[in-house]
């Protein structure tokens, strides 16, 4: 496979199927928000309270992020994850990171971005519904207090070169 095929999205499910109705299909778009450069293993979670609207991601820390709507832009979406979920992020530029797609219950296409809090003295913190903010080093991630499809996220971009 040459170098150019690793840039393209990996597809799992055939390129023919059709998948029928919206409610199959997510797109969404993810925020890294990495503490430093010098320590860029270092990521931001949120932690979901009893008021999120997903009631199975309740107690749960999950990266920045956010279904899309029909019409918005990637970027403006990251940017969007960060000012409806913390405070203290309006400084922050989301720069694309990668991209995903997987195939189960429903066909996700995910957008991820990632965001440095280099250097500020201010520590974000959550807005509701969330209750919680921390970092996890991705390398030892508390995988049972985390959301599946988050750490689905985390897992592929390990895996990408």
């Amino acid at each position: 496979m040459s170098a150019a095929a690793d840039n393209f999205p990996r597809w799992t499910i055939p390129k023919r199927e059709r998948l029928d109705g919206q409610t199959n299909l997510h797109i969404s778009a993810f925020n890294l928000v990495r503490k430093s450069v010098k320590d860029p293993n270092s990521v931001l979670f949120v932690k979901a309270g009893p008021k999120f609207p997903v009631s199975f991601k309740r107690e749960k820390w999950l990266l920045p992020a956010a279904i899309m709507d029909f019409g918005e832009k990637p970027r403006e979406v990251a940017k969007r994850v960060l000012d409806e979920q913390l405070t203290n992020v309006d400084y922050l530029i989301p720069n694309y990171l990668s991209m995903q797609s997987y195939f189960g219950a429903h066909w996700d296409i995910v957008f991820i971005f990632e965001s440095m809090l280099d250097g500020s003295k201010i520590t974000p913190a959550p807005k509701e519904p969330f209750i919680g903010v921390t970092f996890h080093n991705l390398d030892s991630l508390p995988k049972h207090e985390i959301a599946e499809d988050h750490l689905e996220v985390l897992e592929e971009l390990k895996e990408e070169p």
